[in-house]
């Protein structure tokens, strides 16, 4: 975990200096160019997909009926279309989380928005999409 956030942070502080190279003077504007691997994006963009992290979620259903899970997946995406819903299958159960939250006072505040179309939510304990958080 701390490696992963290690080579995250150099990729970043690479990625920044690449693109900052331009200076200028009062007389003259200096341009760099810079020329590098595109596998570096590669890279950095396959490991952002499976950086993960302990987060919160909360959980709108839970039952052993598929389809039944599924539209209650549609019916709060119809709702709340902004927010990403999880459909995770530990047997026998099907259940629908939603959110990716790092703190349960976040998840806590999105619960009192959704009680009323879902009175039965609560939050959960997960492992949140590290994706969700750099896009806010």
């Amino acid at each position: 975990m701390v490696n992963r956030i290690f080579l995250l942070s150099i990729l970043t502080l690479l990625y920044i200096s690449l693109f900052s190279q331009t200076t200028h003077n009062s007389d003259s504007i200096i341009e760099v160019k810079v020329i590098k691997d595109a596998r570096i994006d590669d890279i950095l963009s396959s490991y952002k997909k499976s950086f993960v992290m302990n987060g919160y979620r909360i959980q709108i259903y839970s039952d052993n009926k598929k389809q039944a899970a599924r539209d209650e997946k549609a019916k709060f995406l119809s709702s709340f279309s902004g927010v990403k819903a999880h459909e995770i299958y530990q047997q026998p159960y099907f259940k629908i989380r939603v959110g990716d939250f790092k703190t349960k006072l976040e998840a806590y505040k999105f619960q009192r928005e959704i009680y009323l179309q879902f009175p039965n939510s609560f939050i959960v304990k997960d492992e949140i999409d590290i994706n969700e958080l750099i896009n806010d």
